[in-house]
């Protein structure tokens, strides 16, 4: 038969006094990396506050954080222009072709020249071609510009000078070379100067100061290629030129978010 031991009154009120009196165990989880799970061991329920302030002013000694998100957006017209202007002459001899097409040859050049273009400039591509029995001669002369203002000054010349002789292409746009690739340094740099001037204005509400940063991480960045507006500076040249320009501009933009420091203002000295 199974028996059921039955403690006495006394007994009792024995074991009830020993779990009172037992010692209470409380963990407490920090939450971060610098500060470890600690246990702390109390004789009484009171000390329990005592072990939350501690962990408080442990948190205030972690150093804190801010993560902001910043863009940056630019646009780069284009920075080079080519221009080809062309001549022919049709003559019955070789001789007399060559002659009539060197005459403008050499006055195109001499305007290229007078307009501070250097010989790295501008090519001079010749051809000789024969249609029927006569002697076609021709020119074609590339000329590189860096400002469009000059290189369509010099083609409404070379046009009102030489007439209908002389034949001018619609500039055509393009950047110098490495000039993309500093845009788009340029955008990461102000996507990140903007994250840390909205980190410096929310981190004066809370009477704090920016720090380095701690991390970078770029989540957006797009290029391309055609303006969706055209600039005051460009106004003023024709429509034909101004769709050229505007379909040769870059636009770049970069999206990061910045991890900075945050640290205690340091109360100024009397």
């Amino acid at each position: 038969m199974s028996r059921t031991n039955r403690l006495k009154p006394e007994e009792t009120l024995a074991s009830q006094q020993m779990a009172h009196n037992r010692l209470i165990q409380v963990f407490t989880d920090m939450k971060q990396p610098s500060i470890p799970s600690r246990q702390f061991i109390s004789n009484s329920n009171s000390n329990i506050a005592n072990v939350y302030n501690k962990n408080k002013d442990a948190l205030g000694a972690v150093e804190q954080q801010i993560n902001v998100t910043g863009v940056g957006e630019l646009t780069l017209p284009p920075d080079r222009f080519t221009i080809t202007i062309k001549c022919k002459a049709s003559k019955d001899n070789v001789e007399d072709a060559k002659a009539s097409v060197a005459k403008r040859q050499d006055y195109i050049v001499q305007t290229l020249k007078n307009s501070y273009l250097k010989e790295e400039d501008y090519r001079v591509y010749e051809s000789i071609n024969y249609q029927d029995s006569a002697v076609v001669c021709g020119c074609e002369i590339e000329a590189h510009f860096i400002d469009i203002g000059k290189c369509l000054s010099i083609s409404n010349l070379l046009v009102e000078k030489l007439k209908s002789s002389v034949s001018v292409s619609l500039p055509v746009c393009y950047h110098a070379p490495g000039s993309l690739d500093i845009l788009r340094k340029q955008v990461g740099m102000l996507a990140i100067h903007s994250a840390r001037q909205k980190a410096m204005e929310m981190a004066k509400v809370v009477h704090m100061s920016v720090g380095p940063p701690i991390q970078v991480q770029e989540h957006d960045f797009s290029e391309a290629q055609g303006s969706l507006s055209c600039d005051q500076e460009e106004a003023n040249l024709s429509p034909s030129v101004r769709q050229k320009v505007g379909e040769s501009t870059i636009r770049v933009s970069s999206r990061v978010s910045v991890c900075f420091q945050l640290r205690t203002k340091q109360k100024s000295k009397a």
